[in-house]
């Protein structure tokens, strides 16, 4: 496990604090549970709990890892600049999206009047788009607790033809993996495995094709090639099996490459419940071990430059 205290502390800490870039983090499914039972004592009046466990601390608040526990319904929410990405870690509920927001006050509001609504429970991974009223609702006795993690809104012309094409949802632009539908995934790509002991497909694309705002789901029954993207931030939700992360060291060859290697590097237990973030510029790799698989969700996010 990656400790994370000393950053984040650094990062909520102020300005000054952010004298060093934001680096590999990684929060291991038994730190998200040990986090879910801390946020459980310090329920507000507004029924949850929330910590920041990384910050860029850009202008617009994107580029944000945020870990949140709801033990009763929460009062609708739209963000104009911000895409949301949500991994439910625990719990189960029901998200409402869609429709008209009443009575906002900043990026909160009253009520909303119309709307879709999805039950959401552990495993899930969630987009909700800028512009799109939305609130969390919890049922009496129950909770959910999700990682949010805030991206920039896509402000180019997208894709005219993805590579994958987006769920077809109310509203138009939410995007939904079930932690089932995600398995019955799994079990197809075991199937289509590559010369490379891997598969993958293209969740949704929601920018440019193979950059930025794209979703993809990737099985390895073997180590990768290492890679290296000088402008995407990978944010990785670990789906199942185990394996290792290699990160950082130096990059020998071509990112994504036969032949490629990492000189150095430090190596990192993963396996399903896992979050990570890798930075932009880092070099890594998944490691698996003979006779096991890695499956996992990978969106990919604009570095933040500035």
């Amino acid at each position: 496990m990656v400790s994370s205290t000393f950053l984040t502390l650094a990062l909520v800490m102020g300005p000054l604090a952010q004298a060093e870039p934001v680096g590999f983090v990684m929060w291991d499914a038994p730190e998200l549970e040990e986090r879910n039972a801390a946020l459980g004592t310090r329920i507000g009046p507004d029924d949850s709990a929330r910590e920041t466990l990384a910050d860029y601390r850009t202008p617009t608040r994107s580029h944000r890892f945020r870990f949140i526990r709801r033990d009763g319904s929460g009062r609708p929410e739209l963000h104009d600049n911000i895409d949301d990405v949500v991994y439910v870690q625990s719990g189960a509920g029901t998200l409402l999206v869609g429709g008209e927001m009443l009575g906002r006050t900043g990026d909160l509001g009253l009520a909303i009047t119309g709307g879709t609504r999805y039950p959401v429970s552990a495993g899930d991974v969630l987009r909700i788009p800028a512009g799109t009223p939305h609130a969390y609702l919890v049922p009496d006795g129950g909770h959910v607790t999700y990682v949010l993690v805030r991206v920039p809104v896509f402000t180019g012309e997208v894709v005219t033809s993805p590579d994958g094409p987006a769920p077809q949802l109310d509203p138009p632009g939410f995007g939904m993996w079930t932690s089932s539908e995600l398995e019955e995934r799994n079990s197809g790509l075991s199937t289509r495995l590559r010369a490379d002991d891997s598969a993958r497909e293209t969740l949704a694309d929601y920018g440019v094709g193979g950059a930025s705002h794209r979703f993809r789901f990737i099985r390895r029954d073997g180590s990768g090639n290492p890679e290296l993207h000088d402008d995407i931030i990978d944010v990785v939700f670990i789906q199942s099996g185990a394996g290792t992360m290699l990160v950082g060291g130096e990059m020998i060859g071509r990112s994504n490459a036969p032949g490629s290697a990492i000189n150095g590097g430090t190596r990192y237990p993963v396996a399903a419940g896992d979050v990570l973030h890798i930075p932009a510029r880092t070099p890594h790799a998944y490691l698996v071990p003979d006779g096991g698989h890695i499956t996992y969700v990978l969106v990919r996010v604009p570095a933040f430059k500035g």
